[in-house]
């Protein structure tokens, strides 16, 4: 087990602006995981899907917050892969810039849907300083999870949820689907890694190497 994955402290200063350094292999993997998860969604009419599901009100919405969440599960692997939340939160980007042009109904709405719970995650992996090993993938997907419901009722309000009062449950919903779907979105990064994708070992922004291993 390395130091980044057994959250071991280290003497090595925080660099923030790390997780946003991108290498080529970076952007490659991104980019990669963000167009298959983007071919998944289509392929699978979420956009649609979801739809439908919120018509069934109170309980719709309880049921698509919870698994809402797997959609993140390709962007966390990548991020473990790489030791990069930037990667993160490039793949969630590519995914939806890929859906609003092969003609999504939320169309350019789906950059808001991306972008701000992408960027709460960011944060919550700063604020972290990537330890913790499942105990960070843990809580970054809970914050994802969560934060995407907060973007949707942004957009559409509590109406169709039932009221507020069932739009906070189906969020508290997802912070708790998004615990497990953070952990299996690790555990998906240590499968790919042991299959030989390359990997980087202790997250650079902790001042580890940027080298990869197959």
């Amino acid at each position: 087990m390395t130091a980044a994955s057994s959250g071991a402290p280290t003497s090595r200063r925080y660099r923030f602006l790390e997780d946003f350094r991108l290498n080529t292999l970076d952007i490659v993997v991104a980019v990669l995981l963000g167009i298959i998860e983007a071919a998944i969604e289509i392929l699978g009419a979420l956009g649609f899907l979801e739809r439908t599901v919120w018509l069934g009100g109170a309980a719709g919405f309880v049921i698509y917050a919870f698994y809402n969440g797997t959609t993140w599960i390709l962007f966390f692997a990548g991020a473990y892969l790489r030791k990069r939340a930037g990667v993160l939160l490039l793949a969630i980007t590519v995914t939806h810039v890929v859906r609003w042009f092969m003609g999504d109904p939320d169309g350019p709405l789906l950059l808001w849907y991306a972008l701000f719970p992408g960027i709460l995650t960011v944060l919550a992996f700063h604020a972290m300083r990537w330890r913790g090993g499942t105990l960070l993938f843990a809580v970054t997907g809970a914050v994802a999870a969560g934060t995407n419901q907060i973007a949707l009722f942004a957009v559409i309000g509590f109406g169709l949820a039932g009221g507020a009062f069932w739009g906070i449950v189906s969020v508290a919903v997802g912070v708790v689907g998004g615990l497990l779907w953070g952990i299996i979105g690790r555990y998906l990064g240590v499968g790919l890694e042991k299959a030989g994708v390359p990997a980087v070992q202790e997250p650079p922004a902790r001042g580890g190497p940027t080298t990869t291993y197959a």
